[in-house]
């Protein structure tokens, strides 16, 4: 299916919610061409847009982000009224779970989560999520999903495929389709935190000790809990601390 067939077959999927849809057999970065209309034309609505493939696929600190055929690569741009600094990591582990419960729907597989922005397969990331608020109230989600790519443990040995061989489209549509709508229902409530127990059933840093890095700051501690507004709780030498943010580096046990 081309990228007209597909843009028009989720259009038919996502009917019932009022959604431009944009999407493209290959681009730069789905985010990044976001930021840019958005700059330009200002929010006229939420949109969708999505890509086979990036050639400037980039994570967290802008880190480059393995973006090959094989995967899918969603930006939705939607306004989240309700967002604010201190509720930004909780929104974003809040799209991890519908994520989640997408994967499960569509492809019946179980993954876990690695605080706060990766999805776990197997040990190994199959998804990244990045959330950019360029203007107030106003979300970019970033969805990087590894399908089944070849060779992709070859450039990078912490990552993995969550199939063993490449979808059907109609599954792969379905699938965007699925996140899409789920995070349509979620986020005009995402700070209820009603996700956060499940969340932390599958979290698969809990219990294990691991050194968190946030900013230059380096922190060694043993995961306890996540707070209301998912925040990473540390049990270290000088007690529990909580962390809105940071890079969980090394895990042990894991």
């Amino acid at each position: 299916m081309n990228s007209l067939k597909r843009e028009k077959y989720l259009k038919i999927l996502l009917n019932k919610f009022q959604l431009e849809i944009n999407w493209w057999r290959s681009i730069n970065s789905t985010n990044l061409y976001a930021k840019q209309k958005l700059a330009s034309k200002g929010y006229l609505g939420p949109v969708l847009y999505g890509s086979d493939e990036q050639s400037s696929g980039y994570g967290k600190q802008s880190r480059h982000f393995i973006s090959q055929k094989g995967g899918i690569y969603l930006s939705l741009v939607i306004k989240v009224p309700q967002l604010n600094w201190q509720n930004q990591g909780l929104l974003t582990t809040g799209i991890a779970w519908q994520l989640y419960l997408a994967i499960k729907e569509v492809f019946h597989l179980d993954t876990q989560f690695k605080w706060v922005n990766d999805l776990l397969f197997k040990g190994k990331k199959i998804a990244g999520i990045l959330v950019e608020v360029p203007q107030p109230q106003v979300a970019i989600i970033g969805i990087g999903c590894n399908l089944y790519q070849d060779h992709l443990h070859n450039e990078l040995k912490t990552a993995g495929n969550l199939l063993t061989k490449i979808p059907s489209e109609k599954q792969i549509c379905q699938f965007i389709a699925q996140i899409t709508e789920n995070l349509f229902e979620f986020i005009p409530h995402f700070d209820q935190s009603n996700f956060l127990p499940k969340y932390k059933k599958k979290l698969a840093l809990m219990n294990h000790e691991v050194v968190l890095r946030v900013g230059k700051q380096i922190i060694q501690g043993k995961v306890t809990d996540l707070t209301q507004q998912a925040n990473l709780v540390l049990e270290t030498e000088t007690g529990l601390k909580s962390f809105n943010a940071g890079e969980v580096t090394k895990v042990r046990n894991f």
